[in-house]
């Protein structure tokens, strides 16, 4: 006789997750990080479960990815309709897409990036946007004096996500208004396993090599004339043979050369990065994960490098 896996135990991590969702929505101040690690736990174990039956795909998935989009929202409304914080705000997603994994990722974001969005004296109006590639919160906010303490701790939040493969990054621009700024708070969660921006070095006449980085690295190609914009800031070139220097500032380039170079941005708020590639690269379906391996031609070898954790040092 077939063997059947029980399915109250599906069902009860399924009803627990949404317990515990229901506990965040109720929090009058937002201390969650111990809730929302409850609820990844048991959606985990509901996906580990839901993936050992031999049928294919998580059961209920449209189901659950409902609750989650729902409460997630509820999360946004019970957090941004605090009057004496924000005086309004509007709420856009696009979660169609949006897959389990995703969801316990973006769960698991929430709480560190709430903690930073209440470092600011939001002014006005505040705009949240969701999607499969990103989380942004955009508003005005006014100048205290306590940019430079508020750094420390972004950089702490910024080095867990980076851990995560999710970077946090920032657009501060002056407006007209003495001590207002418009602030961009971008959460990038587009990295993907299955594709890397792919780079070949000639290190030599017979030596080639395809360096694979994280496919988010597209979204921060940048001009050499803004980079130079950002002024002093920390810039790492590498070189075809794989060499790696310092600068703070952008070194001096012929047009020429900027123009054949990949020129990358990342605007951190505590330490604004910028990277310096020989060659432009392309996007590639290649795994991010896939190690030192032959091509075609024997002189020709591929390497991943794990830029999330450089950033991290």
């Amino acid at each position: 006789m077939e063997r059947r896996q029980p399915e109250h135990s599906y069902h009860e991590d399924f009803e627990k997750s949404l317990s515990t969702l229901e506990d965040i929505q109720l929090l009058s101040e937002f201390s969650l990080s111990p809730l929302i690690g409850r609820a990844y736990y048991y959606l985990s174990e509901m996906k580990r479960k839901a993936d050992e039956k031999v049928d294919g795909p998580v059961k209920n998935y449209d189901q659950v990815a409902k609750v989650l989009d729902e409460k997630l929202e509820s999360i946004f409304n019970e957090f941004f309709s605090n009057k004496s914080k924000f005086k309004s705000y509007e709420y856009y997603k696009s979660t169609s897409k949006i897959d389990l994994k995703k969801w316990n990722l973006i769960l698991e974001l929430v709480p560190e990036i709430l903690s930073v969005v209440t470092l600011f004296n939001y002014h006005g109006a505040v705009d949240v946007r969701l999607d499969d590639s990103r989380l942004l919160v955009s508003g005005m906010v006014l100048e205290e004096g306590h940019l430079q303490m508020n750094r420390k701790f972004i950089y702490v939040v910024t080095r867990k996500l980076l851990r995560q493969k999710v970077l946090l990054t920032f657009n501060l621009e002056k407006t007209t208004r003495p001590g207002l700024f418009r602030l961009d708070l971008k959460v990038d969660i587009s990295h993907d396993d299955a594709l890397i921006y792919k780079v070949k070095f000639n290190v030599g006449p017979k030596e080639n090599y395809c360096v694979g980085f994280s496919n988010i690295f597209c979204h921060y190609r940048a001009l050499l004339e803004d980079v130079k914009q950002v002024g002093e800031h920390n810039v790492i070139e590498v070189g075809n043979d794989l060499s790696v220097r310092s600068f703070m500032g952008v070194p001096d380039l012929s047009r020429l050369e900027s123009a054949n170079k990949e020129i990358l941005h990342f605007p951190f708020l505590f330490r604004p990065v910028s990277i310096i590639l020989p060659v432009k690269g392309n996007l590639s379906s290649d795994t991010f994960t896939r190690g030192l391996a032959g091509e075609q031609d024997v002189s020709t070898y591929y390497r991943t490098i794990d830029f999330f954790s450089l950033f991290n040092q």
